[in-house]
C-alpha cells in the first residue's frame, strides 16, 4: 500500500499543514537541488520534533521516513506511523533491519525518496557524530542490486524563536552527493554532516 494515497495521510497532511502554517514561518532555500526523481536519500538536521512534519508538508515530494524501531512498539503507534510513511530501523543493529533494507530494494527501484537522519536523535543547535552504518547498508544495497545512483541530499533546519511572532524555520537544501563505494560510508557520512552543519548555519 503506498501511504501517500491513503484517506489518512491526505486528511493528515491537510490538517499537518494548517498547523504548522499557524505555529512556524517556512522559508525554503535550495530547491533546484532536488532531483526531479528518485532514487534519493535525504539527510536532514535532526533539531527536534518538528523535523519530520516541517519536512513531509513542505518539500515537494513524497517522503518515507527511516524510523527508529522504539517508535513501533505499540500498534497504535504503529499502525499511524507506518501510514505516513514510516519504516521501522534497528539503529543499534542494523543486521536485525535486514528485511527492512530487502523491502527498500523496489522503493528505491520505483524511485522513492527516503529521509534518514544520520545524526540518529535529535542534537539541537550542534551536530551528532553520524551514525555510517545505515548509510553503508544502503550503498550495498546500491552496488549489489545493481540500482541507479542514488542520490544523497544534504538538508539544514535552522529555527529562530522571534518574540511574539510565529518561530522562523528555515529549510535549505544543498547539492546532491553520490558515492559507489560502500566501504567509503563513514567518511561519506562525515562528508554529508558537514554540509549539513553548513547548511544549519552552526
Amino acid at each position: 500500500m503506498n501511504p501517500h494515497r491513503s484517506p489518512l495521510f491526505l486528511v493528515g497532511w491537510i490538517i499537518a499543514r494548517s498547523i504548522l502554517a499557524v505555529r512556524f514561518r517556512v522559508r525554503l532555500y535550495g530547491l533546484e537541488h532536488l532531483p526531479k526523481t528518485g532514487p534519493a536519500v535525504l539527510i536532514p538536521k535532526h533539531q527536534q520534533w518538528w523535523d519530520v512534519p516541517l519536512l513531509a508538508a513542505y518539500l515537494p515530494r513524497p517522503l518515507l521516513f527511516l524510523a527508529k524501531k522504539e517508535l513501533f512498539d505499540t500498534a497504535f503507534s504503529r499502525f499511524f506511523i507506518s501510514r505516513f510513511g514510516g519504516i521501522a530501523v534497528d539503529r543499534g543493529n542494523p543486521l536485525k533491519s535486514l528485511n527492512t533494507f530487502r523491502a527498500l530494494h523496489p522503493l528505491l527501484q520505483q524511485k522513492a525518496f527516503l529521509v534518514l537522519f544520520a545524526e540518529g536523535t535529535y542534537f539541537r543547535d550542534t551536530m551528532g557524530t553520524g551514525k555510517s552504518r545505515l548509510i553503508q547498508m544502503l550503498l550495498r544495497l546500491q552496488k549489489k542490486q545493481a540500482l541507479p545512483p542514488i542520490a544523497f541530499l544534504p538538508i539544514g533546519i535552522h529555527y529562530t524563536t522571534e518574540n511574539g511572532r510565529r518561530d522562523r524555520v528555515e529549510i535549505a537544501l544543498g547539492p546532491a552527493l553520490f558515492e559507489d563505494n560502500p566501504s567509503q560510508a563513514e567518511s561519506f557520512t562525515q562528508d554529508l554532516l558537514h554540509q549539513v552543519k553548513t547548511l544549519s548555519r552552526l
